[in-house]
């Protein structure tokens, strides 16, 4: 039984370390470590059970395990933040970033009162700038622009529609409802803020439609930041693969065929988003002053994604975050894809995660000050 559990913690280890490898190797040359990246949580957990046995045991075996969570604890540290003792003190600039799933547009929530209580969690936590990914908004019933600029009191915004769509009312129902005679509906990334915003810009990625990067300088007491807001390439997984994916945490069978179509989307997400990362950390090495950079990445901290752009900045998460810091909301969910990070200039002195799944991700909010 002991020949059985040692070769089982050895390949756990090997998993392990094979999956740090993730952060480093790029998908569009190897895109398998990737996957062996989104499951690092799980082998990390694993290895720790296998360190609790040995030592039950009085096993010197338990050094293998040991060996395996030390060369991976700056991975360690980032899925899971261990600042249980740290406090967090709100002042300075607050920073919010939400992906609010187009104010609930579609009703996936089943809830009309849905995108009336996203904005009175704004209201509540009432940020000094927000950055959200898919923003949506239109020239009829759903004001979510101008609410927010004039509502919430957020008079200066930069937000490029990365999709924009004009259409005519086609039946009786549709021009009671529209009754300008034309709908104008816009969506994509947007960026709040209290604070003047001095200059604007845009990361374009070539590969994807709607999924871009915006930067917004902020003039913020006498100092010039530059806040960039991204949402990475999604992997636009539809209801049928969420139905896949339950059936293989309930371990029931499932079509091989969907596992494969799944795995093929992750595949183009991936590789997508390591163009993107490149993208955005070349434009921020050509950046001198205070940046921050925060959104949606739809990848986890053991990846090439977060690594290629956190590279030198800090995450905001690791600094004063505790535990998992979930962010994707899914039952049994552990992942973290969105973030804060900034450069060593700046510090930050909180940081925290709403759990209300008003969206299908939790916003994230932390406050800052300037060294």
């Amino acid at each position: 039984m002991k020949v059985i559990l040692r070769f089982l913690n050895i390949l756990s280890l090997v998993v392990l370390l094979l999956s740090c490898l993730a952060a480093y190797i790029d998908p569009n040359i190897f895109w398998q470590f990737s996957f062996i990246g989104f499951a690092f949580p799980v082998v990390l957990v694993i290895n720790f059970a296998f360190l609790v046995l040995w030592l039950l045991l009085l096993n010197r075996f338990a050094l293998v395990p040991a060996i395996a969570i030390f060369l991976s604890w700056n991975f360690l540290t980032s899925v899971f933040a261990l600042n249980f003792t740290k406090k967090n003190e709100e002042r300075g600039l607050k920073v919010m970033t939400w992906n609010v799933k187009n104010f609930d547009l579609y009703n996936w929530s089943h809830n009309i009162e849905t995108r009336s209580r996203m904005m009175d969690l704004i209201k509540t936590e009432k940020p000094d700038v927000l950055c959200l990914q898919e923003f949506y908004t239109n020239n009829q019933l759903f004001h979510n622009l101008e609410y927010i600029t004039d509502t919430l009191g957020y008079p200066y915004f930069y937000f490029p529609p990365g999709f924009e769509q004009t259409k005519k009312p086609r039946n009786k129902l549709q021009k009671t409802l529209w009754k300008s005679g034309l709908l104008v509906q816009k969506w994509g990334v947007a960026t709040f803020s209290k604070y003047p915003i001095t200059d604007t810009g845009m990361v374009s990625f070539t590969n994807a439609l709607t999924n871009r990067c915006i930067y917004t300088d902020l003039s913020v007491e006498g100092k010039k930041m530059r806040l960039y807001n991204v949402h990475f390439q999604s992997i636009h997984l539809a209801n049928e693969d969420y139905a896949t994916i339950d059936s293989l945490e309930a371990t029931q069978q499932t079509r091989w065929t969907a596992v494969k179509g799944i795995m093929r989307k992750m595949k183009n997400a991936y590789t997508k988003r390591a163009l993107q990362a490149a993208a955005v950390r070349k434009n921020m090495n050509g950046y001198d002053g205070f940046k921050m950079l925060c959104g949606d990445f739809n990848d986890v901290p053991v990846s090439y994604t977060y690594n290629t752009v956190r590279d030198d900045l800090q995450d905001a998460f690791i600094e004063k975050g505790k535990g998992f810091g979930a962010t994707f909301v899914k039952k049994f969910s552990i992942f973290r894809i969105d973030y804060m990070l900034y450069d060593k200039r700046i510090t930050a002195n909180s940081c925290k995660t709403i759990r209300q799944p008003l969206s299908d991700h939790y916003p994230v909010i932390a406050t800052f000050s300037f060294n």
